[in-house]
């Protein structure tokens, strides 16, 4: 039993691992003994996170794991250091495609969910977490009967689902895509990190800069993107924007920006897919932007907003997956400044009995960068989560430096915070 990796999915399928993390802050004693049931039903609910990648001549399958090989949760005390060590363990080539880790402490655990983006995207790994948490609740009351009877299938993949484009169509859409990229160069971040004397420990390669509103600063930021007739997430991409341009050269003033925004194609064009699939749906928007020094961030979210859902109302995103193989030799369409994950407002996992989960994180996470380009975008996953706006912002240590990263961040902050004293009758 095994299911061919698609061409969709092949760019997740590389030395280069890269995987969903979903961290949760939990008081109250996270029981191990329950918590490791309650993600070995998750994986008996589905094909995929009980499989590994293999390769076969020139493709890449699914193919399900021994019983004995199958992953367990793995406990460990959280000492300093601990949740660092753990972004820096990779789902393996071959391996288990999902884990989970309990970082024990004395006033609260932290409890973490890896899955491998050749089996998910933001939706489904989301749900995953929630999964777990729910079959936690349900062993902990003695509701749990296990997995469902009948035979399971690994989900269709993104390209099953897509309309058929004739080469015609395909041709006119890269070169759409080439006419759009005519113009200034695009600007990305340096790698101030990169060729530093100190070499970076394994266990330090990859982390994540942080960013937490309060409730009442997430209040407040909400109240006056409403007011300003703007989205949430393009005001944020233009907060994230403005602080990549601050964060440039002075030599590369002329340049212009790229976002690669992620677009989840489930609803669009599987609408009657769950979001509890684990298959990868998404695609990316494309777009590039004047942003100077001091720019409106109102009107730069609308911008951003406005062509974003153009595309999506074009069916670009589709038209991106489908024409990959024709848009790949083209060098000039890759260069990017921000890679920005359209999370939005979620609800977070529930709390079993006894427990609270106090704080849920979310972000995408690469085994490593290469520093040797010298430079590259900015990271970025926002998300509003038990009624408080994060931003998680994961990178290599051996190309950002923390003062880079410090950079950003409170240059966002303060853009965000600015947005959020402008609210009609805003109480901070």
């Amino acid at each position: 039993m095994r299911r061919r990796i698609a061409r969709s999915e092949r760019m997740y399928v590389s030395e280069i691992r890269t995987q969903a993390l979903q961290i949760c802050v939990v008081r109250g004693g996270v029981d191990a003994q329950i918590l490791d049931a309650a993600f070995t039903a998750v994986l008996a609910e589905a094909p995929g996170l009980r499989s590994r990648l293999e390769k076969d001549g020139d493709d890449f399958y699914l193919s399900l794991l021994d019983p004995g090989e199958l992953p367990r949760l793995h406990v460990r005390r959280n000492e300093p250091g601990a949740r660092i060590e753990e972004y820096n363990k990779p789902l393996h080539l071959g391996g288990p495609l999902a884990r989970a880790v309990l970082l024990t402490g004395s006033d609260e655990d932290v409890v973490m969910f890896g899955v491998d983006h050749a089996i998910s995207d933001g939706r489904s790994a989301t749900a995953f977490c929630s999964r777990i948490w729910q079959r936690y609740i349900d062993i902990q009351s003695g509701s749990y009967a296990g997995p469902p009877p009948g035979p399971q299938e690994w989900p269709s993949p993104l390209d099953d689902w897509l309309p058929s484009r004739s080469d015609a169509e395909l041709d006119a859409y890269v070169q759409e895509r080439l006419k759009r990229a005519e113009g200034a160069p695009v600007a990305s971040l340096p790698f101030r990190a990169a060729g530093s004397a100190s070499a970076v420990p394994p266990e330090s390669l990859m982390t994540s800069r942080r960013l937490r509103l309060t409730e009442a600063e997430t209040t407040g930021l909400l109240a006056f993107a409403k007011d300003a007739g703007v989205s949430m997430n393009g005001l944020v991409a233009a907060a994230l924007l403005a602080a990549v341009r601050d964060g440039l050269p002075e030599e590369l003033a002329g340049h212009r920006l790229s976002s690669f925004c992620t677009v989840d194609l489930r609803d669009q064009v599987a609408p009657g897919l769950s979001h509890e699939a684990m298959v990868p749906m998404v695609s990316w928007f494309r777009d590039l932007l004047d942003v100077p020094d001091g720019a409106d961030l109102v009107k730069l979210g609308h911008r951003f907003t406005t062509e974003l859902r153009a595309a999506m109302g074009r069916g670009d995103a589709a038209l991106e997956m489908q024409a990959l193989d024709r848009l790949l030799p083209h060098p000039q369409l890759w260069p990017t400044s921000l890679v920005l994950t359209n999370v939005g407002k979620i609800d977070g996992p529930p709390s079993p009995k006894g427990l609270e989960i106090t704080d849920m994180t979310k972000f995408p996470l690469s085994s490593r960068w290469d520093p040797a380009r010298e430079a590259g975008p900015l990271l970025a996953s926002p998300a509003t989560i038990y009624g408080r706006f994060s931003l998680e912002m994961p990178y290599s240590t051996q190309c950002f430096t923390t003062e880079q990263m410090d950079s950003i961040h409170d240059h966002v902050r303060d853009s965000l915070l600015a947005c959020a004293d402008r609210a009609p009758s805003s109480r901070r």
